[in-house]
């Protein structure tokens, strides 16, 4: 039950700060098989997750249970959230059904349940391994894609430490998805209605609000401002968009349509200001790129980072000097930008926790983390200038990453190489080293312009002196899943940065680069108070102008 309205305490009328569903037409899926006596089954594994080991065991033991069956054991040679069209001609051609799996992880089992739904399209029956903690992510997955009915099969997690007695019943289940007949509810499935229509989504006190909103799942868990049509209504003349503009189509993680009034309502939850509304949009807009479809639903500790640079970072009072990534006195604009990135994934993405966002442990930079470059004590050209951008530009960058951290490094200081071979060390020592962020106090910065280097100087030093031998490299838990497909060039998530062919069956005490070329960069930040420096694991930025949404 909500609190009780106190006498002469303030009532709110709060906007609904949802983005907006939308689901594809129900599908059917294809008919069972009467038998697999006879039949090719393809047992396709996605690596990720003990995937390997399961589907394997599966594809050697299955005609124990259904005499007669090809099972045939198929290893993706993509990353899981890449298209694989040979691999899917080879199955409309050769398979009579598919065992898909295993949907062991937030990000591949959303993926799983797209290629499991495209393979069904094929008409070839299948049924989806889901292993038990993502049940619930799996089954707003099969909404969103028009299949609510796929058929799936849950297992213990992880899937490769279940024993044989167990897979022996679970092996048996899969066989009856692939011939038990389709019901008349999977046959008819019902098209998926929207959630949260109403304009206005409550009424009530403070307390009652955030009460309100918390049970809704719009909350990171702090308290919000309560997002009123006047709140709204003044932070949207911080633009010229119409409030009714889309600003992006599909947000992640659920895909859902976002208004440039939704925009502003997060906003509002975030004590943002009507300045503060280009950038938002443009961190929106950055965020529904591809490549973020993943890592917002992943169990590892991804989080974001969002670097704002050109003439208004300043002009709206961003802080990259002293304490620039911490909570403290200064920093609102910098701490409520980077609260509404969190808010916007929870209310205009469909993010919650256990579902679509299975982080296991997290980090507190999910809360928030935006700030801007130092520029004016920086020896060097700015992040973006380095990027190709020009500084006069107005830009919004958001990195994602975040789950691997250092700091300090203040050997600088006694000598330039001791403290260069420090952190290319501990650069070394992240696990799926696809990039790392270097952030330099000014002292650092200074220090290393006046011996020389300049900043591609330093990019470069580390990512020849950041190295692991072959078989450390190639023990990475990552390693099957992803880096060897960017050795191989596979997939989208590596058609631009990938490590060299060599490194595939490079003898085990080679030393090898463990960064992709080019995939290490500086940020100056930070208020001269010490020669600190920090290296994170944040990579791959999505970068958008400002004064496209002025």
């Amino acid at each position: 039950m909500f609190a009780v309205t106190e006498p002469n305490q303030p009532s709110y009328a709060v906007l609904n700060p949802s983005g907006e569903p939308h689901y594809a037409p129900p599908l059917t899926p294809t008919g069972r098989l009467a038998s697999l006596e006879g039949k090719t089954v393809y047992c396709i594994s996605q690596v990720i997750g003990g995937a390997d080991s399961f589907l394997s065991w599966m594809a050697e033991n299955l005609h124990r249970f259904a005499p007669g069956v090809n099972a045939v054991f198929v290893r993706r040679e993509t990353t899981y959230m890449s298209d694989e069209p040979d691999l899917w001609k080879r199955v409309e051609e050769d398979a009579d059904a598919v065992i898909y799996g295993c949907g062991a992880c937030g990000s591949c089992s959303m993926w799983g349940t797209h290629w499991s739904v495209q393979i069904e399209k094929l008409k070839v029956p299948t049924v989806y391994v889901v292993d038990e903690p993502f049940r619930l992510d799996v089954e707003i997955s099969c909404k969103k894609e028009g299949m609510p009915s796929l058929r799936r099969v849950h297992v213990p997690h992880p899937c490769d430490m279940i024993e044989d007695k167990e897979m022996e019943s679970i092996a048996q289940r899969l066989i009856q998805s692939l011939t038990e007949p389709l019901t008349e509810a999977e046959m008819t499935p019902a098209q998926t209605s929207d959630l949260n229509p109403q304009r206005i989504a409550f009424k009530g006190s403070l307390e009652e609000v955030n009460e309100f909103f918390d049970r809704r799942h719009w909350s990171d868990g702090m308290p919000v401002f309560p997002p009123t049509q006047s709140a709204v209504s003044k932070l949207l003349r911080g633009t010229s968009r119409n409030a009714s503009d889309v600003v992006v189509d599909r947000f992640h993680p659920e895909g859902y349509r976002v208004t440039v009034e939704k925009v502003a309502t997060v906003a509002s939850m975030a004590n943002c200001t009507p300045e503060h509304l280009p950038i938002l949009l443009a961190m929106v807009k950055a965020v529904s790129a591809p490549a973020f479809a993943s890592c917002v639903r992943s169990t590892t500790a991804f989080s974001l980072a969002t670097v704002v640079s050109g003439p208004i970072a300043q002009r709206i009072g961003m802080n990259g000097g002293v304490n620039a990534l911490g909570a403290g006195t200064g920093n609102r604009v910098n701490a409520t930008i980077g609260r509404f990135m969190r808010l916007a994934l929870i209310c205009l993405g469909g993010s919650k926790s256990g579902v679509s966002d299975l982080s296991s442990i997290g980090n507190p930079t999910k809360y928030s983390l935006a700030f801007t470059e130092n520029q004016i004590e920086s020896p060097w050209p700015s992040y973006h200038a380095s990027r190709g951008f020009d500084d006069s530009e107005d830009l919004v960058s958001v990195l994602y990453g975040g789950w691997n951290f250092l700091s300090p490094f203040a050997r600088f200081m006694s000598s330039i190489e001791l403290g260069l071979d420090s952190m290319a060390r501990g650069l070394a020592q992240f696990e799926m080293p696809r990039g790392a962020l270097l952030l330099l106090d000014p002292i650092v910065a200074d220090k290393l312009h006046g011996a020389g280097y300049s900043k591609e100087d330093v990019t470069r030093y580390l990512w020849e002196k950041a190295t692991r031998t072959a078989k450390d490299f190639r023990s990475d838990y990552f390693y099957k899943a992803f880096m060897e497909q960017g050795i191989r060039g596979n997939g989208a998530a590596y058609q631009q940065r990938r490590w060299p062919q060599s490194y595939l069956d490079a003898p085990d005490d080679t030393e090898l680069r463990v960064y992709p070329e080019n995939s290490i960069e500086i940020i100056v930040v930070g208020g001269r108070t010490n020669p600190m420096s920090q290296a994170w694991q944040f990579y791959n930025p999505s970068t958008v102008k400002v004064d496209n949404w002025k």
